[in-house]
């Protein structure tokens, strides 16, 4: 009777792909190790995306959004000593002098900063700019605030709206420059994350549907190999029975 049922092809066929006489324990074993194989893939790629990903945040983080934000400081902290120098021209109070040296420090902090953070030559370039021009134009400040507590206030007064004023346009330009690159390298550097995390997203459904598709035609496999020869052989059992 089992006899039968292994030397009759029509009662026991070959599963689809698998030669006759492969044993039914490697061909479990073929399809285990297949759907190990896809899911060890799809895990593959999705790491790959999620670095990916870190990597271009990590660079937002550790690049753009601080070059962007000591470039802001610097600027704020610059248009202070600016009002700090128009105040004290105009009051003569040594106060507005002290404010506007606090502030010095805290432009060439700021722009130290920026000069580490910056990411490519062109932010170099513009920060490097920035300090130079603030420099000149501090360096005349401090010269109007001398000439002023030395009596000599209409020469400091026409030096802050003349030569200076050119001076203080000329980092304020330099300044803009930097922003602007700041601001560009953040807009490019979120657009490329935003693109990156839209195409992991259809990437890993996309991987998602192939392993489920993949999946089942293997686990259809197993069940061909598997549980439709042990029906038939029940099957067989049943017809051989004696009624």
């Amino acid at each position: 009777m089992v006899e039968d049922l292994y030397e009759d092809d029509e009662a026991f066929p070959a599963a689809p792909g698998i030669r006759r006489g492969v044993p039914m324990g490697r061909r479990v074993l073929l399809g285990l190790g297949g759907l190990l194989a896809l899911f060890a893939v799809a895990m593959s790629v999705a790491i790959f995306l999620v670095i990916s990903l870190r990597d271009g945040e990590t660079r937002l983080n550790d690049r753009d959004v601080p070059y962007a934000s000591a470039v802001a400081d610097a600027a704020l902290n610059a248009k202070g000593i600016a009002n700090d120098q128009r105040g004290f021209l105009l009051s003569g109070d040594p106060t507005y002098i002290d404010e506007a040296n606090l502030r010095v420090g805290a432009v060439r902090t700021s722009l130290a900063a920026a000069a580490r953070a910056a990411g490519n030559d062109g932010q170099r370039q513009a920060v490097g700019a920035a300090q130079a021009g603030f420099e000149r134009w501090f360096a005349a400040v401090h010269e109007e605030f001398v000439s002023f507590q030395a009596g000599d206030r209409e020469r400091a007064v026409a030096a802050s709206a003349g030569e200076d004023r050119e001076l203080r346009k000329t980092y304020e330009q330099a300044l803009a420059d930097a922003q602007r690159q700041a601001d560009s390298s953040i807009h490019a550097a979120s657009s490329a994350v935003s693109a990156a995390s839209q195409r992991s997203v259809w990437i890993l459904a996309g991987g998602l549907l192939a392993v489920l598709g993949i999946g089942g035609a293997v686990a259809y496999w197993l069940m061909r190999s598997i549980a439709t020869p042990l029906f038939r052989l029940m099957d067989l059992l049943t017809v051989d029975l004696p009624r």
